[in-house]
């Protein structure tokens, strides 16, 4: 993903859509679950 869509999401410009953040997720080797509780979803 580039970098602007990344700070668009940082923003508030744009919505992080599920897929999108299980690709995040899976790139920097969290499981989805772990971020969900996190920021308690």
């Amino acid at each position: 993903m580039h970098r602007t869509y990344y700070s668009a999401i940082e923003r508030g410009e744009k919505n992080l859509q599920l897929d999108t953040l299980q690709r995040v997720c899976a790139g920097l080797g969290v499981p989805l679950w772990v971020v969900c509780k996190e920021a308690d979803l």
